[in-house]
């Protein structure tokens, strides 16, 4: 066996050292592994750089980005909606709706029903007054001349009914002798009634409220004239006084209502001379 001698053991111990050395150096922390270096010159992953944008959000607020106009719908110079509501149409420009309003016809009439009844419970035959001036509200107005006027139409009319009425009982055959001349008077009775009527209204149309020695006057003649047509249709019914007949039951249904009609309109016009004097 060959013995070393000394220089040959040194240069084999540093040759030795060197390849340990160059061995190690392989797992040093300057390796140029990608996978382990943490070098500080490498650039961050894309998605973690402070410089980038952020990725665009699928979030449905995305499309409100501060830099993003906002939808027209909500832009402040846009006007609001049109509204459903059954009150947009009530603009404060505009007018109620007449149903509701204080001088509409419903409310209107009903004051001039009020009025008719309470006149007419200055009658006597307090519902034939009111059923036959109620239709006539919208004209009346609660106003008692009109009412007056309109409640010596109505009689004039039912009047003119009556005379008709008789007149054709007149022309008929096969009455009594009675019956004939009561007939006869009553037809000139009810005639004379419809002259005094037409006369009355006549004068109660045409009357002036600024002269009150004028109306004081013709509100006498009307008072007459009607106080007039009511003795006539009376003196027609007396005819009958000895009548059995049924002749008798169907004048007076005619004439009977004609009286009570008239004494209805004498007391309105009363009345109306009165309120006029009054507030005079």
């Amino acid at each position: 066996m060959k013995i070393l001698s000394q220089t040959q053991i040194l240069f084999l111990s540093i040759a030795i050292l060197l390849f340990i050395t160059s061995s190690s150096s392989s797992l040093s922390p300057s390796s140029s592994s990608p996978s382990l270096s943490p070098s500080p010159s490498s650039p961050p992953p894309s998605s973690l750089s402070p410089s980038s944008p952020p990725p665009p959000s699928s979030s449905p607020l995305s499309s409100l980005s501060p830099s993003s106009p906002a939808p027209s719908s909500l832009s402040p110079s846009s006007p609001p909606p049109p509204s459903s509501s059954p009150l947009s149409s009530l603009s404060p420009s505009s007018p109620p709706p007449s149903s509701l309003s204080p001088s509409s016809s419903t409310y209107s009439n009903q004051t001039s029903l009020d009025y008719i009844k309470t006149s007419c419970n200055l009658t006597l035959y307090k519902t034939l007054c009111y059923n036959s001036l109620y239709p006539y509200a919208s004209t009346v107005h609660s106003n008692p001349h009109k009412l007056a006027v309109t409640a010596l139409n109505l009689t004039l009319s039912s009047a003119k009914s009556a005379s008709k009425f008789v007149k054709n009982i007149s022309h008929r055959g096969g009455l009594t002798l009675l019956e004939a001349v009561a007939v006869a008077d009553c037809v000139e009775e009810i005639g004379d009634s419809v002259i005094s009527l037409q006369d009355s209204i006549r004068e109660l149309d045409s009357i002036n409220y600024k002269d009150s020695a004028k109306f004081e006057m013709v509100m006498s003649d009307v008072e007459t004239w009607v106080s007039a047509a009511l003795t006539d249709d009376e003196t027609c019914m007396d005819g009958f006084s000895r009548v059995k007949t049924a002749v008798k039951d169907l004048v007076r249904r005619h004439v009977v209502e004609v009286a009570r009609l008239t004494s209805n309109a004498l007391a309105l016009i009363n009345m109306f001379a009165s309120t006029e004097e009054n507030f005079s």
